[in-house]
């Protein structure tokens, strides 16, 4: 068959088809002139592909290799489109079809539709339609491997952090005093970065050598001014943001019980919440489509801060033209809500490996201040993940946040997981 081709020159490297699994469609077609037009489609949006002209054929070739998906005509000689989906589907349960037919009939539609296949084609194929079809299908294929690849390495993660959780606890009494001398190292630093009291010592410092004494007043540079002025509303901004956090730690959660559709409905609210930033970043988010119900008992008041808490976080280091992901997904008991981001690869993503646990330490930053997103952090100082992970505890919940390298595609890239993890209420 047809050796995988390399996207044409007017198609490769657009963002999307970073979000594209690495391996080749099969297409499954016994006609020529179809093959052709297949192929013209395929190379038209980047995508690798191979062809194989019959259901045995095919079978043969996912012995021997694995493909992204699998665009299968049903009328085919030798083994017929619905057979060779029955028999990958026994090989290949998460496998993905997308079936080509030329009966358009209600009653043929359901029967396809039953198989299990993502989507259909009606012949005659229109270019355009296909190719639309195909890019959102290859997403899709992206998405549940990510989402398969989460539910994996959250295993492994909650049972991890249980462990480190119970040792930490067990050696709190002996290293109380280093916990707090460790707090206050972490304050100095985050006070000493970027606006606010750092800059104010500094500006203050400088004046103290330039002012100049006139009818009993001292004269100060409009532009030093403007730089106080402008750090003074981020002390306040950080002043807030302490008050909040004394706030919530003295506040009493009240949890009831609600459904996780409810708790999901949240999201697009803080969406719209970010949109400014989201669009000067080139940021596109992808929210969860979750067909499963739970039982959580969460206060939903304050859920909304822990949430906008993960996104500031995720949307205020994501690199830009990326896309930030949410996932849901079910692990040992528990209702596990991810977010994933694209982080630029530099010295800093570096450190971040060796400090995950550190990240919900009070005023630990791994990262100078954004001071573009000063006024969107509800807690000041480094104090956000720190709530985050306090508010969870109080829910009886978990957080973790993880670097991790995306494998799911061709082009591998560093991002970070932010994880919010529920009891599921019986």
């Amino acid at each position: 068959m047809v050796q995988p081709i390399e996207p044409t020159k007017n198609s490769v490297l657009k963002p999307e088809h970073l979000r594209r699994p690495k391996e080749p469609i099969l297409i499954i077609e016994d006609k020529k002139e179809n093959q052709v037009l297949l192929e013209g489609i395929c190379k038209k949006i980047g995508a690798a592909y191979e062809v194989a002209e019959n259901g045995e054929l095919a079978l043969e070739m996912a012995k021997k290799k694995q493909y992204s998906l699998y665009l299968v005509d049903l009328m085919m000689p030798v083994v017929d489109g619905k057979t060779f989906i029955a028999e990958q589907r026994k090989i290949e349960p998460r496998a993905v079809f997308i079936v080509q037919t030329a009966i358009d009939q209600t009653e043929e539609i359901i029967e396809i539709m039953k198989m299990g296949v993502y989507d259909y084609l009606i012949k005659p194929l229109h270019v355009e339609i296909v190719a639309d079809r195909l890019e959102k299908t290859l997403e899709y294929v992206y998405l549940k491997r990510m989402e398969a690849l989460l539910i994996d390495e959250e295993s492994k993660e909650l049972k991890s952090q249980l462990e480190w959780l119970n040792y930490k606890e067990s050696h709190r009494k002996t290293n109380e005093v280093n916990a707090e001398l460790n707090s206050i190292l972490n304050l100095k630093t985050t006070l000493m970065q970027g606006s606010g009291l750092g800059v104010l010592t500094s500006i203050i410092d400088s004046i103290e050598k330039i002012k100049k004494e006139e009818n009993g007043n001292y004269l100060i540079p409009k532009e030093y001014w403007d730089i106080i002025s402008e750090n003074q509303d981020h002390n306040k901004s950080m002043l807030k943001g302490l008050d909040l956090a004394v706030e919530t730690i003295q506040s009493h959660l009240k949890l009831q019980k609600v459904s996780s559709e409810t708790l999901l409905a949240i999201l697009p609210d803080i969406v719209k919440d970010f949109q400014n930033e989201l669009e000067e970043k080139e940021i596109n988010v992808n929210l969860p489509v979750v067909k499963q119900t739970v039982t959580l008992e969460v206060d939903l008041n304050y859920f909304k801060i822990i949430l906008h808490e993960i996104f500031t976080n995720g949307i205020k280091y994501s690199k830009t033209k990326s896309n930030f992901d949410i996932f849901v997904t079910f692990v040992d008991g528990y209702f596990c809500l991810s977010a994933k981001n694209n982080i630029i690869d530099d010295d800093y993503a570096k450190h971040l490996l060796h400090s995950e646990k550190k990240l919900v330490e009070p005023f630990y930053r791994i990262h100078p201040p954004v001071e573009s997103f000063y006024h969107k952090e509800k807690f000041s100082l480094g104090l956000g993940l720190t709530m985050v992970d306090f508010l969870l505890h109080k829910h009886n919940g978990m957080f973790f946040i993880r670097n991790a390298i995306d494998h799911t595609t061709e082009i591998k890239a560093s991002c970070v997981i932010a994880e919010v993890f529920l009891p599921i209420q019986t």
